[in-house]
């Protein structure tokens, strides 16, 4: 049987992190947990007993560098990044690690106070899925923190011929800002803040790059803008 789109993005995800353990940086997602923090300044404060959720931890994940007596991630690849030595030394052993996908969470309604989700939507098998359950794990007035690339009207629709013949194999979904906007708040969550980097910061680096996919990207205008949501459960 031909394997699902999303089992062969699953498939070059594996094989990205596999050709890089050896030289991977990991620090990165100490930087993350840092900023993630400071966006939370003013709207919840992370305890000890704070219930923390992170969808598509990859190789360690946020939450590691977070003070909570509770946290869990799930990533579809986790039997992978547990097996690799690199990854392993740099976790935390005080997480909970889960082999699950988002659409399917294993949790209980309402069990979760912060639910972690960066730059991991455009990966996953059903996107509104992997929505509908962050809601129903989260508490009441829980907080999501959401970050994600997008791509501007020109972008998407060059991404949409690429994927006809799955160039980029790792990324079977491509979101606009305005898609991604009516996602989060056509589904009961209301929006406390928007962060955006912005396309032209992206085109500039992408220029001047020295690789060759990126300078592709900045001529043919394919680039992403990073955004970060801050979502609160409104019902």
């Amino acid at each position: 049987m031909e394997k699902s789109r999303w089992e062969k993005a699953q498939g070059y995800e594996k094989q990205w992190w596999d050709h890089r353990k050896a030289g991977m940086n990991l620090e990165f997602y100490e930087d993350y947990a840092k900023d993630l923090q400071q966006q939370l300044s003013g709207v919840m404060e992370i305890k000890k007993d704070t219930y923390i959720l992170e969808i598509g931890s990859g190789a360690a994940g946020i939450l590691t560098f977070l003070k909570s007596d509770h946290r869990y991630a799930v990533d579809p690849l986790e039997n992978f990044y547990a097996d690799v030595p690199e990854f392993s030394a740099y976790r935390d052993p005080a997480v909970n690690y889960f082999t699950a996908k988002g659409e399917q969470l294993q949790f209980d309604k309402e069990f979760f106070d912060l639910i972690i989700m960066d730059n991991v939507l455009d990966h996953c098998e059903d996107p509104l899925q992997v929505v509908k359950e962050m809601i129903r794990v989260l508490k009441p007035n829980g907080t999501i923190f959401f970050r994600q690339n997008v791509y501007h009207w020109w972008g998407k629709f060059i991404r949409q011929l690429m994927e006809m013949v799955e160039i980029d194999k790792g990324h079977p979904h491509t979101f606009t800002f305005s898609t991604l906007q009516d996602l989060v708040t056509s589904n009961h969550l209301s929006i406390l803040s928007i962060r955006r980097s912005g396309y032209y910061q992206r085109w500039k680096r992408e220029l001047f790059a020295r690789t060759k996919n990126d300078l592709i990207k900045a001529l043919l205008l394919v680039n992403r803008d990073k955004v970060m949501f801050l979502l609160k459960k409104t019902s």
